[in-house]
């Protein structure tokens, strides 16, 4: 609101139609800024933040500012009890530089009463937090290219490897040298992050775990968000490695922990319900849906809605009701004029809810726009999704008979059963419903 008021002395002259001096509006209007800005560092504001660790930085720095301001006025007694207070905020947040700040003020105030065992403890912490921040800005310089979508994918890059490996090793060292977990939350940041470009998810698994620990323990970095971040990390490694009850524990906390009406939690919601469709979990997966469904910005951007309607569809579908798997999935065709596995991946389930309403005719068509559609957009053309179309047509050929599938076309299906090399099954994909295990259970069923 400071800003926003008038700055000409005339304009406010005419509003208040007075014929006082502007002059004397220039003078008011100073001192009730100086006023203002006084009254904002003194009284307490009925607006907390959330955030504890950076609700206790605004006290800390707050409180620094009013001791030095007491110790200059002469209540210098006060003024160091405020400090000595207030160090211990500090050091427990791993404020470096406020600590530093006050360790300064207390070193100037006493050191012409001070006994010589004091000063030398002072000076001594100074310097221990002087390398300590040190460490602190590089690790802060490095958390920029970390934090930045276009450095980090940079970083990442191939050409790079050996840079970002590098930074790891830094930061690891860094970390067990100082223990600050400060540090160590942009150690394991860029160690999952890196690790999980790698498909390493062992590794990932393990290091989220300690982060999340360091996390849970650790005030400096205890936050909602970071417990929803680290959570969703290790979930989704998890459910990578098809340790599915472990990846929707996890996914589950993380998807509380994300403020309920952000974009971050509609997208661990999808995760969460990855991991229970994998998990066979269709009770928790419509409850998922439910409260996707329900989001506040679910129509916030025009992919979110046809989205979860495609994983609604496959939730009904596998719970084998169909006629509503049709309809939701025939709800909106926004994912169609995509160009990624989503628009694929739609018309897989559409071609198998077709199979089970024996709409050959239908199914033929789709079949035929399918395989123009990968003509056009041959990167989406992968085996597996080659021996899906394969398949299909090869059951409609058969008049939709399972047992009549040919010889080669069962082989191929072991291929995809089996996950041979190239035709792997993502359980963090969009391929919900496995149209491999889907065909398998119905021969000789």
């Amino acid at each position: 609101m400071l800003d926003a008021g008038h700055t000409d002395s005339q304009t406010v002259k005419k509003k208040l139609a007075t014929d006082v001096s502007a002059s004397s509006f220039a003078h008011l209007k100073r001192r009730l800024k100086e006023d203002i800005l006084s009254v904002l560092l003194v009284k307490e504001s009925s607006k907390r933040i959330a955030q504890a660790n950076r609700a206790a930085q605004f006290e800390c720095i707050k409180k620094i500012a009013q001791a030095h301001v007491m110790i200059l006025r002469g209540v210098q007694t006060e003024g160091v009890k405020v400090l000595r207070k207030t160090i211990q905020t500090a050091e427990r947040f791993e404020f470096i530089g406020e600590k530093l700040q006050i360790n300064h003020l207390l070193r100037e105030y006493l050191i012409s009463f001070a006994s010589t065992s004091e000063l030398q403890h002072l000076n001594k912490e100074i310097s221990k937090d002087l390398i300590r921040y040190q460490a602190l800005l590089y690790v802060e310089e490095q958390s920029v290219l970390l934090a930045n979508p276009e450095m980090s994918k940079g970083l990442r890059a191939k050409s790079n490897e050996k840079k970002y490996i590098q930074l790891i090793d830094d930061l690891e060292k860094l970390y067990k040298k100082h223990k600050l977990a400060r540090i160590g939350f942009w150690y394991y940041m860029a160690a999952t992050e890196f690790h999980t470009t790698q498909k390493n998810f062992e590794l990932v698994v393990n290091l989220g775990l300690s982060f999340l620990r360091l996390v849970e323990r650790s005030p400096a970095i205890k936050s909602k968000n970071n417990l929803a971040g680290v959570n969703q990390t290790v979930g989704l490694a998890q459910l990578e490695l098809r340790n599915f009850f472990e990846a929707k524990n996890h996914l589950s906390v993380a998807e509380k922990h994300f403020p309920s009406a952000g974009f971050n939690r509609l997208q661990s919601l999808q995760f969460l319900g990855l991991a229970q469709m994998a998990d066979q979990d269709y009770a928790g997966i419509m409850q998922t849906i439910e409260k996707a469904m329900m989001h506040p910005r679910i129509g916030a951007r025009e992919h979110f809605l046809p989205q979860w309607l495609y994983i609604k569809a496959c939730g009904e579908f596998l719970t084998s009701d169909i006629d509503s798997a049709f309809k939701t999935l025939n709800q909106n065709g926004d994912l169609m004029k995509q160009r990624d596995d989503w628009n694929i991946q739609f018309r897989m389930l559409e071609m198998l809810i077709l199979i089970e309403l024996k709409d050959e005719e239908w199914l033929e068509f789709k079949l035929d726009a399918t395989r123009k559609f990968l003509t056009r957009y041959k990167k989406l053309d992968t085996p597996r999704v080659r021996a899906s179309i394969e398949l299909i047509s090869n059951l409609l050929r058969r008049e939709l008979d399972y047992d009549a599938i040919s010889k080669k076309n069962n082989e191929t299906l072991e291929l995809c059963l089996n996950e041979a090399e190239g035709f792997e099954w993502n359980p963090a994909g969009l391929e919900i419903v496995r149209f491999d295990s889907w065909i398998k259970g119905k021969i000789s069923a």
